[in-house]
C-alpha cells in the first residue's frame, strides 16, 4: 500500500485568504476544533477534500479574544 501525502491548505473562512500549506500532516483537525496557528487561535468551520488532486482545504475563522480589564469594569 503506497502512502501519498495530501496537500493540506488552510484558508481564512470569511476572506478566503490563504493562511498556510502543509504536505504531510499527521492529524487533520475536525470541524469545530480549535487550532493554534500564527500565535492565534482558530476554529475549524469546514473541510473539503478534492480527491482528484489529493487536496484537503480547511476553512477556519479567527477566534476573537475578549480581554477583561477589571479597572474598566468599575468605570462602566
Amino acid at each position: 500500500m503506497s502512502q501519498e501525502s495530501a496537500k493540506i491548505i488552510l484558508w481564512e473562512e470569511n476572506q478566503k485568504d490563504f493562511i498556510k500549506k502543509f504536505y504531510d500532516l499527521q492529524f487533520l483537525p475536525r470541524v469545530g476544533e480549535e487550532v493554534y496557528l500564527r500565535k492565534e487561535k482558530w476554529k475549524v468551520t469546514r473541510l473539503e477534500h478534492d480527491v482528484e488532486v489529493n487536496e484537503i482545504n480547511i476553512y477556519m475563522e479567527l477566534i476573537k479574544k475578549v480581554k477583561q480589564d477589571k479597572t474598566s469594569d468599575k468605570h462602566n
